[in-house]
């Protein structure tokens, strides 16, 4: 497997983490990988290979496609040569380059071409004739830069602050992370919804569980779960709980599914 990334132009940082490129041959029998939720954001580019993505509300293959902020588990699966490029956003990055409501895109996997439209086919040809993975990462550069809503950026500083303090308090009281940030728990509220899609809680209980699903994976003794206690679960059987709500296993299936397996993240 080949797997290389890129930052952004320095004008696109604020809204973009990163660019990506992974090419493998998995072989004729189907390969499938489990995404777990991590409050991120991607627009993905099968340049070879299709993809089969699945979740509760999904079961497509697309060429290209946007996968939203994720709430459940996604499988995705594959066989033969791949060429993915993706895009991955941060957090509230998508907002500024979305013609449709953010929260429309939560929890699922669309294609690309019904979220950006016309523009996807411009994209897509751009990228599939480069004669190099850097040509590939400028041209995503130029597209976004064309393409982003000026007027939507003026509310990128508490965007960043308030992801931030979820996701380094995530077990804090959203009363108190509105006081802090100096304005109402309502209009947290409606900055979450509009910008990111979800609710402060929801997005705190995401970073959370990422925090946990990494713990897990580090560990190579029996679980301490003082450490998740720490994280706001308020005892085992929350934590247990709350680790199936977003993974569809318990933590000791993910344990071992994740040792066993290098298709996991």
């Amino acid at each position: 497997m080949l797997y290389q990334s890129r930052k952004p132009n320095p004008a696109l940082a604020p809204w973009v983490e990163s660019y990506w490129q992974v090419q493998l041959d998995a072989g004729p029998t189907p390969k499938c990988e489990t995404i777990l939720p991590n409050g991120k954001i991607e627009m993905i580019f099968a340049l070879d290979g299709n993809y089969t993505v699945v979740n509760r509300q999904t079961n497509k293959i697309h060429q290209a496609w946007l996968s939203g902020m994720q709430h459940e588990p996604l499988n995705i699966s594959y066989k033969g040569k791949s060429n993915l490029i993706g895009i991955r956003f941060h957090t509230y990055g998508l907002f500024p380059f979305l013609r449709i409501p953010v929260n429309e895109t939560v929890n699922a996997v669309e294609p690309l071409k019904d979220v950006i439209g016309k523009l996807y086919e411009q994209l897509f040809e751009s990228i599939s004739h480069a004669n190099s993975t850097a040509e590939v990462f400028s041209a995503l550069d130029l597209f976004l830069v064309r393409n982003i809503d000026h007027d939507k950026v003026k509310q990128f500083k508490l965007m960043s602050e308030i992801t931030r303090q979820l996701n380094v308090l995530p077990e804090q009281p959203i009363s108190q992370l509105a006081d802090r940030m100096g304005i109402s728990q309502r209009h947290l509220g409606r900055i979450c919804h509009d910008h990111m899609g979800v609710t402060p809680k929801l997005l705190a209980r995401i970073f959370r569980f990422e925090k946990s699903f990494s713990y897990l994976y580090s560990q190579k003794d029996e679980e301490d779960f003082k450490a998740l206690i720490d994280l706001g679960f308020y005892d085992q059987s929350h934590f247990i709980k709350e680790f199936k709500r977003f993974s569809g296993m318990t933590p000791e299936e993910y344990k071992k599914r994740a040792v066993e397996s290098n298709n996991f993240l």
